[in-house]
């Protein structure tokens, strides 16, 4: 990885980073130097050391891409929280660029953006009672479709549904899973369409679309503006 070359991106953009949470050891010394102190005691109290190493790949190549971004060393870069817990950069200075972070199973994925933004990416995984899951966390006109679809595809439908909520929450700094239930997406022809949002004024005011991923996965992305040109990169 060479972090001083520069990546672009305009305020009618949003890029989106897929990467793997798999690193060779000489890599995981470099990513887990970029981390705070803050993240390395968060860390140390992590009693599993596989999902350890995948929160230390998946922070660190965040500050990857940023110093792309930015034009910095990836660990001169600090992060915090915003009042609505949103993660954002603190040093260096950048104004207007705002960064969401996702990862599941073995895979992470990165939203960079002028404005907010949210991700999402979840293992889709046969094993969840999705029904007791949709009556719980979505609409009721939700759980309603989810259980008319054929049952080879309930499970993916879940997941695609979960992924898009989660990213729309994330692009408001809204509480998850608590507000899951306070938007409604819909699919048409063109793809998904927020009905409804308890977080905004108009449904239209978003944007809200699928992030192809390995098979296996289910991934989305949200901004808050009204429309972006998306482009997806493989770190």
């Amino acid at each position: 990885m060479n972090p001083t070359q520069r990546t672009a991106l305009s305020e009618h953009e949003i890029h989106v980073w897929r990467f793997p949470l798999i690193a060779a050891r000489q890599e995981m010394t470099s990513l887990s130097h970029w981390l705070s102190e803050r993240e390395k005691a968060e860390l140390d109290r992590m009693r599993s050391f596989a999902k350890r190493d995948k929160r230390i790949v998946a922070w660190g190549r965040l500050r990857f891409v940023l110093s792309r971004y930015l034009g910095c060393v990836p660990g001169d870069i600090q992060i915090a929280r915003d009042k609505f817990e949103r993660p954002e950069i603190i040093y260096p200075e950048t104004p207007g660029l705002r960064f969401n972070l996702s990862h599941s199973g073995s895979f992470g994925l990165a939203g960079i953006s002028r404005d907010a933004v949210g991700v999402d990416i979840e293992k889709v995984d046969a094993s969840v009672r999705i029904e007791r899951l949709a009556k719980r966390f979505f609409s009721p006109g939700e759980a309603e479709r989810l259980s008319t679809r054929p049952e080879e595809e309930r499970i993916q439908m879940f997941f695609r549904l979960w992924v898009l909520k989660e990213a729309h929450l994330k692009s408001h700094g809204e509480r998850i899973p608590a507000g899951l239930s306070q938007c409604e997406i819909a699919f048409d022809k063109d793809g998904p369409r927020l009905c409804r949002s308890k977080f905004e004024s108009t449904a239209a005011e978003s944007i809200l679309t699928d992030i192809p991923v390995t098979k296996g996965y289910a991934a989305a992305l949200a901004g808050v503006q009204p429309k972006a040109d998306i482009t997806v990169f493989d770190l």
